[in-house]
């Protein structure tokens, strides 16, 4: 856990749902039935005009870019520097892509990723790590093969 980082806002109009998630081990978005686009992050309508409603998502993703973070924008961050961050693609939203840090499992360290080990378009799996007191926190957990692939 990592003490001393701003918390994010987590009641208000559009991400309420995204946190409740998060704390029940799950991911989920914003998707547009009307034109079937996913968003990140939350916002108030589709750019169609539709409504959106929260659906979960498998987390199955793959690797879209990564960064070394070398030293952290934190100070909180800094016992962890250097530490790589994904930019992951969902598989079952294409075009929604989520930053986070990259584990081998939930709780370890953030700088416990070899960057050397990573390549664009490697599969990876969201889950649910703790960050801080009472905050959970989407990390990519690298895998060697997805469930269902």
């Amino acid at each position: 856990m990592i003490d001393g980082i701003p918390l994010p806002a987590r009641d208000g109009p559009f991400e309420g749902p995204f946190w409740d998630a998060l704390d029940h081990g799950t991911l989920a978005h914003q998707h547009c039935p009307a034109c079937d686009a996913w968003h990140f992050p939350p916002r108030w309508r589709c750019s169609c005009g539709g409504a959106l409603a929260w659906r979960p998502v498998s987390g199955k993703a793959r690797l879209w870019s990564w960064t070394v973070v070398h030293p952290p924008v934190l100070p909180a961050f800094m016992p962890f520097a250097p530490y790589p961050v994904a930019i992951a693609e969902l598989e079952e939203a294409p075009g929604l892509r989520m930053a986070g840090p990259l584990i081998e499992q939930p709780g370890d360290p953030l700088n416990h990723v070899d960057p050397a080990r990573l390549s664009i378009g490697m599969p990876l799996m969201a889950c649910v790590t703790p960050i801080a007191p009472g905050l959970n926190w989407p990390a990519w957990q690298i895998s060697a093969a997805l469930p269902g692939d």
